[in-house]
């Protein structure tokens, strides 16, 4: 009996060293898994977080101690990651990139607005010289996929969903082609095809 007890244990122990060595092969010394980094923040700043099921997995910390991060850095790092938090009715959301998007987020329609950099905001940029549906597949490269980058042709209005900085050199982007254009008149949606008139019998 004593034989069998010890060989469960000594197995549960190997077992134990096994998982240990998967997990410092998965995750990097020095790293912290990104739940508890904002939960660690959250309890810092006094702050309400809410963390998508899917922001998941460890994060390495290079010359930033894991307890004295600060917000912006903790949105950089995020960023890094493929993460972001999104201000949602006084609750700060952790998700996937790809679901910032779908978030209210700030509107502005002035480039000069104040915004972390890393923060997730929506920008409204109308070129009065150029068409804006035509620098849509000019500058879309210039984002990430999970960026969002929309022309609304009855107003020649750019709508640009990104981070605030890349939000920023976008609508500078513009600016600059703007001010090297020539005219907008031909990108202005026409009046609508009347259908044929049928000849009478």
């Amino acid at each position: 009996m004593k034989m069998k007890v010890t060989m469960a244990v000594c197995g549960l122990a190997i077992c134990a060293a096994v998982s240990a060595q998967e997990s410092s092969r998965t995750a990097p010394a020095g790293s912290v898994e990104i739940a508890d980094l904002v939960a660690a923040f959250a309890r810092r700043a006094q702050k309400p977080f809410v963390v998508d099921a899917r922001a998941r997995g460890p994060v390495t910390l290079a010359g930033v101690e894991p307890g004295q991060i600060t917000y912006d850095q903790l949105l950089a790092t995020l960023s890094v990651n493929g993460i972001s938090v999104v201000d949602s009715g006084g609750i700060l959301s952790v998700v996937p990139d790809a679901n910032a998007r779908q978030f209210p987020t700030p509107i502005y329609t002035d480039t000069a607005f104040k915004a972390s950099d890393y923060e997730i905001v929506s920008l409204l940029v109308t070129p009065r010289k150029v068409c804006a549906n035509f620098l849509v597949p000019v500058l879309r490269p210039l984002m990430p996929q999970a960026a969002h980058l929309a022309a609304e042709i009855q107003t020649n209005t750019l709508i640009i969903n990104d981070r605030a900085d890349n939000a920023r050199r976008i609508a500078e982007l513009v600016d600059l082609l703007d001010k090297r254009g020539t005219g907008a008149k031909e990108c202005q949606p026409g009046e609508p095809a009347k259908a044929p008139v049928k000849p009478k019998d």
